[in-house]
C-alpha cells in the first residue's frame, strides 16, 4: 500500500472508536470449565466488552501490541493524572516501591525470582543488554534463528563488528515435519566455539513456536548460555521462566499482557548478573545487582503500575483458557483457507506444540504488500505485510476483542481473492 494512501485512510478512521465502559477485572465472568470455554462464544463476548474495537475496519494485526482492556486503561489513566498532580512528590517519595511492587507481581506471574527480574521498556531494550553487554571475546560464535526478529538480528550484526563474533544462522523449517527438525538446525551449528544460542520462542513472522528447553538443554551440554526473545510468548502460551531452561529472557508486556505501550522485562540467571555490563552506566548499584539494568532515566511510572492490573485480567481468564482460545481462533481460519487454490499457509497451524494466535498467508500471483492492500482497500481488513529472507506472506494476530465473524470476514476475502 503507498504510505499516502494508508495514512489518509487511517486518518479518515481515527477517532471513530467508541470509548469502552469503565469496568474492573472482578466484573468480568468466571471462565467456564476450559474444554468447554475455548467455544463458548457468550463468554468471550463478555470478555470482548472489556475492549475497544474500531470503527470502519476489522484488525487482525494484534500482534504489533495488545490494546489494553477497559479495566487497565482506567488504572492506567487515574494512576497518571495522580502522578501528574502530586509530581516530584510522588516521585522523590513513592517511585521505588512502586517499582518494586510491580517487579514482585511480574516476578510471581512469571514464576521467577524478583532478583533476577529487571523492568524494562520492551524486548528490543531487554536483549540488547545482553547483546552489547556480554563479556566477548574475539571468535566467539553466536547461533541465532534466520527468522528472528530484526532488532535483534540487528543488535547481533553491531555485536559483531564491534567486537569480532562470528553469526551462524539456523534455518528454522516454515513447515517442519517434526520437532528433530527445528532442534537439529541449531544443533548442527554448534561448535566448540559456540559462547551464545539466541532462541525466539515464538516467531513473530510466522507465529511458529520454537522448542525452547529442549535447544537449551543441549545448548548446556556443551557450556553455551542461552538467550531467548520471549516478546510474543509471555502471556500468549503458558509457561514459567524456570520451564525455559535460558540464562536470558527478555520480553514486552504490551503484547500479550496487555499492558500499556512501553513495559517488558529482562530476566537473567543470578550467576550472569555481575558479567553483564548495563547499557547506561549506574554506579549506585552494586554490579550483582538487577537494579543496574533500570537506569534509563525518568520513565511513565504509572505504566508500571499496571502490570498488577494486566495481570489480573488475565489470570481472571487463566493462562491455559487463553492459550488455547487464540490457537483455536487462528485455527478456525487457517483450516478454512488451508485447502484453497493458490493459497499457502507459512505456519505449522495444525500443530498444537508448534503454534499460537499467529500465522502467516500467502496467495500465489500476490506479493505480501500489494494482498495486504487488498484486503484494507476493498474488504476492510488489516493485516500486515511481511516481506523477509525466509518468508514471504501477510500476519495474521486475531485477539480476544476479535470475533468469529472477523475471521469469516477474513475467510470470504482470501477465498475470492485466491479464486479470482
Amino acid at each position: 500500500m503507498q504510505r499516502r494512501d494508508f495514512l489518509s485512510g487511517s486518518l479518515a478512521l481515527a477517532g471513530t472508536a467508541l470509548i469502552s465502559p469503565r469496568l474492573t477485572a472482578n466484573e468480568l465472568p468466571s471462565p467456564p470449565d476450559w474444554d468447554q470455554g475455548v467455544t463458548d462464544e457468550n463468554y468471550w463476548n463478555a470478555v470482548r466488552a472489556f475492549y475497544t474495537r474500531p470503527e470502519g475496519f476489522i484488525n487482525l494485526e494484534n500482534g504489533y501490541f495488545s490494546h489494553q482492556p477497559a479495566s487497565t486503561m482506567a488504572s492506567h489513566q487515574q494512576r497518571e493524572k495522580d502522578i501528574n498532580t502530586r509530581t516530584s512528590v510522588f516521585m522523590r517519595t513513592e517511585q521505588q516501591a512502586v517499582i518494586e511492587n510491580a517487579r514482585e507481581a511480574l516476578a510471581n506471574f512469571l514464576k521467577c525470582d524478583t532478583e533476577e527480574l529487571a523492568l524494562l521498556r520492551n524486548t528490543t531494550e531487554a536483549m540488547n543488554i545482553v547483546i552489547m553487554g556480554f563479556p566477548w571475546k574475539k571468535g566467539d560464535e553466536v547461533v541465532l534463528g534466520n527468522q528472528d526478529y530484526g532488532s535483534m538480528t540487528e543488535a547481533f550484526q553491531q555485536a559483531a563488528k564491534r567486537f569480532g563474533i562470528v553469526l551462524k544462522y539456523a534455518q528454522v523449517p516454515l513447515r517442519p515435519r517434526n520437532e528433530e527438525d527445528i532442534i537439529d538446525a541449531y544443533t548442527r551449528l554448534f561448535t566448540r566455539k559456540t559462547r551464545m544460542v539466541h532462541l525466539t520462542h515464538l516467531i513473530n513472522l510466522s507465529g511458529q513456536v520454537i522448542p525452547v528447553a529442549k535447544i537449551a538443554v543441549e545448548a548446556k551440554k556443551r557450556n553455551i548460555t542461552v538467550a531467548v526473545d520471549s516478546a510474543h510468548a509471555v502471556a500468549q502460551l503458558e509457561f514459567g521462566i524456570p520451564d525455559l531452561q535460558a540464562d536470558f529472557v527478555g520480553a514486552s508486556l504490551h503484547k500479550w499482557l496487555c499492558n500499556p505501550l512501553g513495559s517488558g522485562f529482562l530476566w537473567i540467571r543470578k550467576e550472569f548478573i555481575p558479567q553483564i555490563w548495563p547499557l547506561m552506566g549506574d554506579t549506585s548499584q552494586p554490579v550483582n545487582n538487577i537494579r543496574k539494568f533500570e537506569h534509563v532515566g525518568t520513565r511513565p511510572i504509572h505504566t508500571l503500575q499496571c502490570i498488577a492490573d494486566s495481570i489480573a485480567f488475565h489470570n481472571k481468564i487463566g493462562s491455559e483458557l487463553k492459550e488455547k482460545r487464540l490457537r483455536y481462533m487462528m485455527q478456525y481460519w487457517t483450516s478454512k483457507v488451508a485447502k484453497q487454490p493458490k493459497v499457502h499457509i507459512n505456519t505449522p497451524w495444525e500443530d498444537t506444540a508448534r503454534c499460537g494466535a499467529i500465522a502467516n498467508v500467502a496467495i500465489e500471483g500476490y506479493t505480501a504488500g500489494k494482498l495486504a492492500e487488498v484486503l484494507f482497500s476493498k474488504y476492510r481488513i488489516f493485516t500486515v505485510a511481511i516481506e523477509h529472507p525466509a518468508i514471504n506472506g501477510i500476519r495474521i494476530t486475531p485477539h480476544l476483542s476479535n470475533t468469529i465473524e472477523d475471521l469469516d470476514a477474513l475467510v470470504n476475502a482470501l477465498t475470492e481473492i485466491s479464486s479470482g
